[in-house]
């Protein structure tokens, strides 16, 4: 008997816009593509041959201001303002739109009022060694020393 499990990967940023009393101004959820090179990262994961090799883990969303489309053999941000480390992540249990079973990883980062204050229209995620994992663009957030910008990563697989 022949079975089949789907690996598909899903990931989706949302941006919140929040006042520096922590009021809701805006959120904007968006849809990533994954990199080549991320997938290379997953790849290496599975591959005994690499157990003594020091694989980076993912530790910071970075933001620019480029609108491009996206290329999967991109290696950075087309046009790179700052970057933020991680500050929380979490796993969880979660049923598809299929009833399966699957895990979602939720990965969050702060930019404060006095962070990377320009045009942001790109995100990605990122290992300490800078490989791009993944990368979204999203219409234009002027992110200024008014308010925080909330950057929740969700991937399920």
């Amino acid at each position: 008997m022949l079975t089949r499990e789907d690996l598909h990967i899903a990931g989706k940023l949302t941006l919140r816009k929040v006042t520096l009393d922590d009021r809701l101004v805006e959120e904007i959820i968006v849809n990533n593509d994954i990199t080549l090179a991320g997938r290379d990262l997953i790849a290496r994961l599975f591959n005994k041959d690499n157990k003594d090799v020091q694989i980076g883990r993912v530790s910071k969303i970075q933001v620019g201001r480029s609108q491009t489309a996206f290329d999967p053999k991109q290696t950075a941000l087309l046009d790179t303002v700052g970057e933020t480390p991680i500050s929380r992540v979490e796993i969880s249990e979660v049923v598809d739109a299929t009833g399966r079973p699957r895990k979602m990883l939720r990965l969050t980062g702060e930019l404060s009022e006095n962070d990377c204050n320009d045009a942001l229209r790109e995100a990605g995620l990122f290992t300490d060694d800078k490989v791009i994992y993944n990368r979204v663009t999203f219409d234009t957030v002027t992110k200024s020393k008014q308010f925080k910008l909330t950057l929740v990563w969700e991937i399920m697989f």
